[in-house]
């Protein structure tokens, strides 16, 4: 029998797409997809016409959660970290379900678009395990009410719900027009400039003291806009054409 991939990795245009491939276990996190994942990540960001990274399952659901015959918890935070971290933005197209880890992969993304028919949730406490390792990821996303509310209960929940939330970004059709029109969209930012974001977001300024976080922002902002491609989408704004980035 042929080899099977347990990730598949496309590059196409200014997109990276990691496709995850344990079709037989409906996608479950296990040790090897997941080192490849982070490896591919950070391949990801050597290459300067990469613009977004979107991560996406075959097969008939996006992930069920970690395997749970084979999986370490330290390296889901690993992988967890590794797509936070990622100086492209991140983009999950979620279908079928996304449980338990599938969450927290969704949630480290920057963007998740769902197809309609998509069920969440998080059924670790109903076989008696805690969604520890995802629970700083998914709190990016949904309120601590009910985080709450689903962690406790188990119960899933559907597009409309999320929504509602704000944990989707929006709902994705079958002819994904919306993916991208959402990846051309983010092709009009700066990409130092969208690092930079991802940085700020990912940093404790919000911890620090207000003359510590008024002098670190005064600093950033100084520097992003002696930098060249400020420089070059400040002259493209005033001599009304696109800047270099975004041909």
């Amino acid at each position: 029998m042929p080899e099977t991939f347990p990730l598949i990795v496309e590059r196409k245009g200014s997109i990276m797409t990691l496709r995850l491939n344990n079709v037989d276990k409906k996608n479950a996190l296990n040790s090897e997809m997941m080192g490849a994942m982070m490896a591919s990540i950070r391949e990801s960001q050597k290459f300067s016409n990469l613009r977004a990274v979107v991560i996406r399952g075959e097969g008939s659901v996006f992930c069920s959660g970690a395997d749970l015959n084979e999986w370490e918890p330290t390296q889901l935070q690993q992988l967890l970290k590794e797509i936070v971290n990622c100086s492209l933005p991140t983009i999950a197209l979620v279908h079928g379900s996304c449980l338990g880890g599938g969450m927290g992969l969704a949630c480290a993304c920057d963007f998740i678009l769902a197809a309609d028919s998509t069920k969440f949730g998080f059924p670790e406490v109903r076989i008696g395990m805690v969604p520890a390792v995802i629970f700083p990821y998914v709190a990016r996303k949904i309120d601590m009410g009910k985080m709450r509310e689903f962690f406790l209960s188990g119960e899933k929940f559907e597009v409309s719900m999320a929504e509602e939330m704000g944990m989707v970004y929006g709902k994705c059709s079958a002819d994904e027009s919306e993916l991208d029109e959402l990846t051309l969209r983010l092709e009009k930012g700066g990409p130092q400039a969208q690092n930079s974001i991802k940085k700020l977001f990912n940093s404790n300024i919000l911890s620090k003291t207000k003359e510590e976080m008024d002098g670190d922002l005064a600093t950033l902002i100084n520097t992003i806009k002696d930098g060249d491609e400020s420089r070059e989408g400040i002259n493209s704004f005033f001599q009304k054409r696109k800047p270099s980035w975004n041909k």
